[in-house]
C-alpha cells in the first residue's frame, strides 16, 4: 500500500483451499502481537508516554500469568524501556499497560480509532476487524498485549495500520481504482486521497516510528534484517515493523504476523505492508522474510533508488 495515497499497489494470497474470496480481505486471523501497536500508540498519545520511557516485569518474556500483572517490584524485577519491550514484544509489560493505565476505555477507543469494528470504505468487500474488551482486568492484559484468539484483523487492514504510523498518524482510506475513462478516453472518475481521521498526533507518530525501527533493529525481525546496512536497496531505506505469532485452539496452525513499513532516507517514496503467513506441521518461510523480500522487489524497481 502506498501509506500516502492509499492506493493498493498489491494484493496476493496463496493458499490450500480453493476460494474465490481474497485472503488479503478476510478477517479470520487473530491479531497477535500486532495489537501492540494500538496499545503502544494510546499509552503514548494519552500517558505521557515516549520510546524511552521505563517500565518493569517479573518472570517471563512471553507468558502472561496473573502473578505477572502486578505492581510488585523486587530484586527479580526487569526494567526495560518501551521500545525495547515493543521491540521483543514483551507480553507481561504491555498486559500491565492494559491493566494500569490503558484499562477499557483506552483499549477500546484506540481500537475504534485505528479502524476495529468500524467498516473499511473499499471498491471490494473487507471484513470487519473485531474486537471485544470485557470488565475483566486480566482480559485487558490480554488485549493489550495480543494474547488472545478473539481480536481477529485483516492484512489489508494491517497495512493501513502501519501506513498510519508512517503516514504521520493519520489513518487513510484504500482504493485500488486511479480513473476511469469513457470510450473517448476521457475521465468520468479521477481517485483521491481520503483521509478517514487523525488517529494519533504527529508526536506520537513519531515515537512509534522508533518502537517499530527497534524491531528491525534489535526485536524480532533482528535476524532477517541482519546485513540491511551493506544491502544496496535495504541500506537506503529506513524500516519499521511489528511481529506477532499465535497458535489455534488446536495448535494445529500458527498465525504468523508482519507488519510495517519502510521509506527512503534521502527521498519521498514509502510502502506500507502486512504478511501473514499460516503454518501447518511445519513451520515454513517466515512473514517477515516475505516482507523483506518484498521491500527489497519495490524499491529496486523504483527510479529514485538505482
Amino acid at each position: 500500500m502506498d501509506p500516502t495515497t492509499g492506493r493498493i499497489l498489491s494484493m496476493i494470497d496463496s493458499k490450500k483451499v480453493n476460494s474465490p474470496k481474497s485472503v488479503c480481505l478476510s478477517s479470520q486471523f487473530p491479531a497477535a502481537s500486532v495489537f501492540k501497536i494500538v496499545s503502544a500508540a494510546a499509552a503514548i498519545d494519552c500517558c505521557n508516554f515516549s520510546a524511552d520511557t521505563k517500565l518493569t516485569y517479573n518472570g517471563r518474556e512471553y507468558t502472561l500469568y496473573k502473578s505477572q500483572l502486578t505492581k510488585r517490584v523486587n530484586r527479580y524485577t526487569n526494567r526495560i524501556s518501551l521500545k525495547t519491550s515493543f521491540a521483543k514484544s514483551i507480553n507481561p509489560v504491555f498486559g500491565k499497560l492494559g491493566i494500569f493505565r490503558l484499562k477499557k476505555d483506552l483499549l477500546e477507543k484506540y481500537a475504534a480509532r485505528f479502524g476495529f469494528n468500524q467498516p473499511i470504505d473499499f471498491e471490494l468487500p473487507i471484513q470487519l476487524s473485531r474486537i471485544s474488551v470485557g470488565d475483566d482486568p486480566y482480559h485487558w492484559a490480554e488485549v493489550a498485549c495480543g494474547f488472545n484468539r478473539e481480536t481477529l484483523i485483516s492484512p489489508i487492514h494491517g497495512a493501513m495500520i502501519a501506513a498510519t504510523i508512517v503516514n504521520d498518524g493519520r489513518l487513510v482510506e484504500p482504493t485500488i481504482i486511479g480513473r476511469i475513462t469513457d470510450s473517448e478516453k476521457k475521465p468520468v472518475y479521477i481517485g483521491r486521497t481520503n483521509i478517514i481521521r487523525q488517529v494519533i498526533s504527529p508526536k506520537t507518530s513519531q515515537e512509534m516510528k522508533k518502537l517499530m525501527a527497534a524491531t528491525i533493529s534489535c526485536g524480532t525481525c533482528s535476524s532477517t534484517f541482519r546485513g540491511c546496512r551493506r544491502d544496496p536497496i535495504l541500506s537506503k531505506l529506513f524500516i519499521g515493523g511489528k511481529t506477532g505469532s499465535i497458535n489455534n485452539k488446536s495448535n494445529k496452525l500458527r498465525y504468523d504476523w508482519f507488519v510495517g513499513f519502510c521509506s527512503e532516507k534521502f527521498g519521498t517514496k514509502k510502502l506500507a505492508l502486512a504478511v501473514v503467513v499460516v503454518h501447518d506441521e511445519l513451520l515454513r518461510e517466515r512473514a517477515q522474510e516475505f516482507a523483506r523480500r518484498a521491500m527489497r522487489y519495490y524499491f529496486r524497481k523504483s527510479h529514485s533508488i538505482s
